[in-house]
């Protein structure tokens, strides 16, 4: 047999080598740690090499698919929640479904207006404000003719003073709201509904002023487009140039990661473990 450590030819069943005179058993014993020890170091560095490379190539990829989500996104051009508009693509998004330009046909604003009442009761032996409320309502329109314009409904603030008994004063304000804010938009002969608003709001508040210049933009905006034609051709997003660009890196990340799997760890003890 060979001496674990010198690799000299030696008497089968030698407890000592000759030559070295190293202990076979006991040296058999260290060299299996060091050998265990490589495989688990080497076997690490292999498999950290494997999942860089890998987390590189899944970089790339996920930066391709994120450019060409971040472009399709770029082409739509969102008025309030549930339309938007594709110029590249010559497309309109009404709650979730998709038309074309040519599709358009006509729209129009409707509201539902109202008032809503404050009662302040005032009088000389209890000077306290008594206040109470009341809701009324009534809904406003009008047809468009063609694909735009805009009937916008509304009531005027309104003040009734009345006296009482003991001097007491009631004063009534009539106070314009709105119940609901939403565009009719003729596709191919059907109307669909743009909902802009569906809950009661002051006429005087930043919120309604907000919703009727959407709606009014929503309208301009589908004058506009029911006669502008529809793009024949355009460049898919996988195909503008910042997306082509990721291909050879993603091909050169590909075959560095096939070479780093193929490149298996060899497990040769270090001469300096047998000095």
């Amino acid at each position: 047999m060979k001496c674990v450590k010198c690799k000299k030819t030696i008497d089968d069943g030698d407890i000592f080598c000759g030559y070295c005179g190293i202990n076979q058993e006991k040296f058999r014993k260290y060299i299996n740690k060091v050998e265990t020890k490589i495989h688990k170091d080497r076997d690490k560095q292999y498999d950290n090499n494997v999942k860089n490379a890998q987390n590189k190539l899944k970089n790339l990829q996920d930066g391709k698919k994120n450019e060409i989500n971040r472009i399709a996104r770029s082409r739509w051009k969102l008025i309030g929640d549930n339309f938007s508009y594709n110029m590249t693509e010559g497309k309109i998004n009404i709650n979730g479904q998709l038309y074309i330009f040519s599709d358009i046909k006509g729209a129009e604003i409707k509201t539902n207006d109202g008032f809503r009442t404050i009662t302040n009761t005032t009088g000389t032996y209890n000077q306290k404000a008594r206040k109470n409320a009341s809701l009324g309502g009534a809904v406003a329109g009008g047809l468009i003719l063609g694909p735009v314009g805009a009937v916008v409904g509304g009531s005027t603030l309104g003040k009734t003073t009345t006296k009482g008994k003991n001097n007491q004063v009631t004063t009534s304000n009539e106070i314009p709201v709105c119940h609901h804010i939403g565009i009719d938009v003729n596709i191919k002969g059907f109307n669909t509904e743009i909902v802009l608003l569906s809950n009661t709001i002051d006429q005087s508040s930043s919120q309604y002023s907000n919703k009727i210049n959407d709606a009014q933009r929503i309208v301009d905006t589908l004058r506009t487009l029911s006669t502008t034609p529809v793009p024949q051709k355009w460049l898919k997003p996988e195909e503008e140039q910042s997306v082509l660009e990721y291909d050879p890196q993603i091909e050169k990340a590909a075959k560095e990661l096939q070479k780093t799997i193929e490149d298996k760890p060899n497990y040769d003890i270090p001469e300096r473990y047998y000095q």
